[in-house]
């Protein structure tokens, strides 16, 4: 999920790592980028012509994950440390939030998380840029659902 993201170089990158590591739809949330916008096509590297992508708002994604028993979490740089996650069980249906560049977390998507991952890191460094956070919690995320599944 999608909240905001502003630089098209960075929605074509989340599009193209989660089709890679097998995520099922990328959802953007009102703010972000179009998502047919050239560049953003130009970074997925062709990922928009075969993993699904949607627009939304709020109120629609809330139901839709209410309706399917979906989590959300959010990468979040108050959250829990990333393996400490990833080494604990996870939900069968999960939804991940990527938020904007500068501003973080939506306030309605930030009230609604059930749950923030942080990527621990360097104290000099800030923050990673939203498209390698993403990548990483993708993968750790995926990975640890594998292990999972063929424990």
């Amino acid at each position: 999920v999608l909240d905001a993201l502003q630089d098209p170089g960075n929605v074509g990158t989340v599009v193209r790592t989660a089709a890679a590591l097998g995520v099922t739809a990328t959802i953007a949330l009102p703010g972000t980028v179009d998502f047919w916008n050239a560049k953003v096509v130009r970074s997925s590297m062709g990922a928009l012509f075969h993993h699904p992508v949607a627009t939304m708002g709020w109120n629609d994604l809330a139901g839709f994950l209410a309706q399917h028993r979906v989590a959300l979490w959010a990468a979040d740089l108050e959250g829990d440390p990333l393996p400490e996650v990833a080494a604990g069980a996870l939900p069968e249906r999960l939804a991940l939030v990527v938020s904007n560049e500068g501003a973080g977390l939506s306030p309605h998507v930030a009230a609604a998380v059930d749950r923030r991952l942080r990527i621990p890191m360097a104290a000099t460094v800030e923050s990673f840029n939203v498209a390698a956070a993403a990548a990483i919690v993708l993968y750790a995320l995926g990975v640890a659902q594998a292990g999972a599944r063929s424990s």
